[in-house]
């Protein structure tokens, strides 16, 4: 019974590495040789006599850099693209990365809910809807949250502090007359 074993990606690679270096040895031999011969000869300006075995050598040499050099083009073109993409990650890891919120490290121990009123890039349009829901005869907290999206600020306006998504979900329905809302975490930021 013959079972049939799948190379790992790191024994194939490392056969072509092993068959990579042979390749290069022998190309550089070939080439050393070749061009040791054509020196000679134009220094002396006469024919060179080459033994038959190194004139066969030579010419294997030859027929195996043809063979291999569409391989040879191949893996070059493959580093170049591995050195653009490890140069993309660089960058990338080189960048600010986004801030991310943890409601959970500034969420006041009794209330876990807000209601959600509005979003704002602008942080002057911000403080102008905050004395707009202030102004309003509501008693609800007002409390914003500043988030990064995707390199952009935002700042989340929101209202209420709730014990319970349910209590929420009341003043959203209550609220829902003049604005659009929705339900989502509280966060302890208020303001005055």
């Amino acid at each position: 019974m013959a079972v049939k074993i799948a190379p790992t990606l790191t024994q194939i690679n490392n056969i072509l590495m092993l068959h990579y270096k042979d390749f290069l040895a022998t190309l550089v031999l070939g080439f050393a040789l070749a061009n040791s011969a054509h020196a000679l000869a134009a220094a002396q300006k006469q024919a060179v006599l080459i033994k038959k075995d190194d004139l066969a050598v030579l010419k294997e040499s030859a027929q195996q850099w043809q063979q291999t050099k569409p391989q040879l083009e191949r893996l070059l073109k493959l580093e170049s693209e591995l050195k653009r993409t490890v140069d993309k990650l660089k960058q990338l890891n080189a960048q600010p990365k986004p801030q991310q919120t943890n409601h959970l490290a500034v969420v006041n121990t009794n209330a876990l809910f807000a209601v959600q009123v509005g979003a704002y890039k602008n942080k002057a349009v911000l403080e102008a809807a905050i004395k707009q829901f202030q102004s309003a005869s509501n008693k609800l907290e007002v409390n914003t949250e500043q988030v990064q999206i995707d390199q952009h600020t935002f700042y989340r306006l929101k209202l209420g502090a709730f014990k319970t998504k349910e209590a929420a979900k009341d003043a959203c329905k209550l609220l829902i007359n003049n604005n659009t809302c929705f339900v989502t975490y509280y966060v302890k930021t208020p303001q005055s």
